[in-house]
């Protein structure tokens, strides 16, 4: 047995899931090729515990903007180490990490620190609560774990179902349900939260500037969850990307290039709230994450992070396009090119999810490391994609050519 499996068994003995993160699970259908543990990341690359190398492109769920060990937010780490981690009082970065996202995010006129997407989704909704002293939300997008996050499967999640009568949910992108619910609960509605980009084929905008237009015609904030397109679509994130004017928003993964500290923010009107409410925990100054947030926005600033981003996913999405060419497939490059992915559109859409399946499986197999969406980081150089476009080119031949009996018994999940 492969030590991964060992440890593997021996985890799920102690930790439920045997990881902390619902994404992070081993597929059961990738048994053979998925690892199950990664020891050690460098750059775009990553290794599990038997040694086997990846090019990754999920990126930790999208924080590694940079590139793991990234040398100049780890070294602003390791000179904070020495001053060190938390104090009796705030640090004096905090306020040099503030001033920087005043600067480059838009209506950052006020701002405050978190460990996690959830927990500045939830202070969010909180400040607009008591700024507009009325209690329904609005969703639209995932947005974490938290009790208002989650009433979908309520009560079966530990989520009391009285919950449900104070948040409605509009699916992403469906601009006539979310018209409906505002127009119908407008009076009750504090906010309507919603992720400014889902990583799919609607790439217009549309949706996004709709709800801006619809809440404030009704007087109800907007909250932007930029967690996952925040400093990855550009430096103002989908804010800056798409032009849209936001009440609060709030941001994390990819602000310092995988340590844990997020950012709820927005117009000071609404920030100042907090001067009349509590909203604290210990660890949001905590000090080693936000030098790593200061070290990784300082070099997009100083550095075209974006610029490349953008041209190794356009990269992508052409070899992409070239392949399913080259194999006669019905495919196409979709998505942002910081976020692509490669769309199966045959008419039989269980085939396109089962194909999609065997590509992944495959992909694992060729050393490349990706679900759903392709996560590009600033570590990603023109020779990485050539070698993944290879690889990928590889894996979906093998993909078609799986055996019959194998298709019978895929049950795809993660559609």
């Amino acid at each position: 047995m492969k030590p991964s499996y060992r440890h593997f068994q021996e985890s799920l003995k102690l930790i439920p899931w045997g990881t902390q993160t619902n994404a992070k699970r081993p597929y059961p259908f990738f048994e053979e090729t998925m690892p199950k543990f990664i020891e050690r990341g460098n750059g775009c690359r990553l290794w599990d515990m038997e040694g086997n190398e990846y090019i990754d492109f999920r990126l930790s769920l999208g924080p590694v903007t940079l590139g793991y060990c990234y040398d100049e937010v780890d070294e602003a780490v390791r000179a904070q180490i020495k001053k060190g981690v938390l104090f009796s009082m705030a640090s004096p970065i905090e306020l040099e990490l503030a001033q920087l996202l005043h600067e480059v995010v838009p209506n950052a006129e006020m701002c405050r620190f978190m460990k996690t997407g959830e927990d500045a989704n939830l202070c969010n909704v909180r400040i607009a609560r008591a700024y507009t002293k009325r209690d329904m939300i609005i969703v639209s997008g995932y947005h974490g774990y938290p009790d208002w996050f989650a009433t979908e499967d309520s009560p079966n999640n530990g989520v009391p179902a009285i919950i449900k009568d104070y948040v409605k949910i509009a699916p992403w992108g469906n601009l006539d349900v979310a018209e409906k619910l505002i127009r119908q609960y407008n009076e009750q509605l504090a906010c309507v939260i919603a992720v400014p980009y889902d990583l799919n084929e609607d790439t217009s905008g549309n949706y996004i500037h709709h709800l801006r237009k619809l809440t404030k015609e009704y007087g109800i904030l907007l909250v932007l969850d930029e967690v996952l397109t925040g400093f990855r679509l550009a430096l103002g994130g989908a804010q800056e990307y798409y032009g849209v004017d936001a009440d609060l928003a709030s941001y994390a993964k990819a602000m310092a290039n995988g340590y844990p500290i997020s950012t709820y923010l927005g117009k000071r009107q609404y920030m100042e709230q907090l001067n009349k409410f509590k909203i604290t925990t210990t660890y949001a100054g905590e000090t080693l994450s936000i030098a790593a947030a200061i070290a990784t926005i300082k070099i997009m600033k100083r550095e075209k992070v974006h610029e490349h981003i953008w041209a190794m996913g356009k990269s992508l999405m052409s070899g992409f396009n070239i392949i399913a060419r080259e194999l006669n497939i019905e495919a196409h490059a979709a998505g942002l090119p910081p976020a692509p992915f490669l769309k199966f559109n045959t008419p039989d859409s269980a085939y396109n999810a089962r194909l999609e399946y065997f590509w992944f499986r495959e992909l694992f197999r060729e050393g490349v490391f990706v679900i759903l969406r392709w996560f590009i980081s600033y570590s990603h150089k023109p020779a990485d994609i050539d070698e993944t476009i290879d690889k990928a080119r590889k894996a979906l031949k093998r993909a078609l050519e799986a055996e019959p009996k194998e298709w019978e018994n895929v049950k795809p999940f993660f559609w």
